[in-house]
């Protein structure tokens, strides 16, 4: 009994030894690297600059995010997954902006290259619109340029982040001029949506949406 422990151990000592052997000679040996560069071209990056400019402290702006890091396939039939999974899997989103504290996605920015449309490139927006559609993940399109005026973007945010800060903001009326005041809808399709509304109501009854950006070059 005692020498089949013996063999046993012999024949473990062996495969390890000949495994560390081989490793040492096999493992990464044709694996140098070398750094590309930027991670977004130049075109690309003064649209990141932009973009983190009109978030602010609102958001956290990843670039060149995996799908597969956004979104999951709903199927619950594992070959049916595995196909839709990898259908995302070499796919990515040119820009996500996602909650400060939880990194919870909140919204999609596709960035228009400029080139003419051929099949890989519509494809691609086809498959970019149907994941954010059935995943309830805004999408926003933007031409790309190499500059872009931050106000813009802050107003196709506003709809879908919230880049008003109440101690800080200070709105008057347009139609009579006085103070405003932020509410809270109580009913209706808008139940729980904030709103300015004018301080001198029910005289005066004018109000806009709670996220509505307003800058100088509106």
């Amino acid at each position: 009994m005692e020498s089949v422990f013996i063999v046993v151990a012999i024949l473990v000592v062996f495969f390890f030894v000949v495994q560390q052997r081989y490793l040492k000679q096999d493992e990464l040996k044709d694996s140098a690297y070398k750094k590309k560069g930027p991670l977004l071209n130049m075109q690309e990056s003064a649209f990141y600059n932009a973009l983190v400019t009109a978030v602010g402290q609102h958001g956290i702006v990843l670039a060149k995010v995996n799908m597969t890091h956004v979104a999951t396939p709903l199927s619950t039939n594992k070959k049916q997954w595995f196909i839709a999974n990898n259908r995302i899997a070499k796919s990515y989103f040119d820009f996500v902006v996602c909650d400060p504290r939880s990194l919870h996605p909140r919204v999609v920015i596709e960035l228009d290259n400029g080139k003419e449309l051929d099949k890989g490139k519509i494809e691609r927006q086809k498959l970019l619109m149907h994941v954010c559609k059935s995943a309830s993940i805004p999408l926003i399109g933007a031409s790309i340029k190499h500059s872009y005026q931050v106000g813009r973007l802050r107003r196709l945010l506003a709809a879908h982040i919230d880049l008003i800060e109440p101690d800080k903001e200070v709105r008057f009326c347009k139609r009579c001029g006085s103070p405003m005041v932020i509410k809270t809808a109580s009913q209706g399709e808008h139940k729980g949506r904030r709103f300015f509304t004018c301080s001198r109501q029910p005289h005066c009854t004018y109000t806009e949406n709670y996220n509505v950006v307003f800058e100088e070059d509106a």
